[in-house]
């Protein structure tokens, strides 16, 4: 049985891409998310196994979405797939206690399939 992913980017053409990459492995996207808010609402829905996330989005950050996803279910696996973790270097620590893996953009798909099989 393929597992579930929710893939989360405010770019759509980074969502396609993820979504062809995701698809080609062992998975199966269930979900997509332009935004943190949308996040939340499609974890709520679709209990994914796997959450990939963007961390700089309108609305609500990726950090902020990962936060309240973790509320509602506490084993929850989000991988921090983003290019702005620059922005962030503050709170990697406060990225490492909601995500449990962090793929820093661009990537090779390797690194990918990598972060979501660990």
């Amino acid at each position: 049985m393929k597992r579930r992913v929710l893939v989360v980017d405010d770019v759509a053409d980074i969502r396609l891409m993820l979504c062809y990459l995701i698809e080609k492995g062992e998975y199966r996207v269930v979900a997509e998310a332009a935004d943190g808010v949308e996040a939340v609402e499609m974890y709520r829905v679709h209990r994914p196994d796997i959450t990939i996330m963007d961390i700089d989005m309108p609305l609500k950050s990726g950090l902020d979405a990962a936060r309240e996803i973790r509320q509602l279910d506490s084993a929850a696996r989000i991988v921090f797939c983003s290019g702005g973790i620059g922005r962030y270097e503050q709170a990697m620590e406060e990225i490492s206690q909601y995500g449990d893996r962090v793929v820093r953009k661009p990537f090779l798909p390797a690194q990918l399939y990598q972060a979501m099989a660990s």
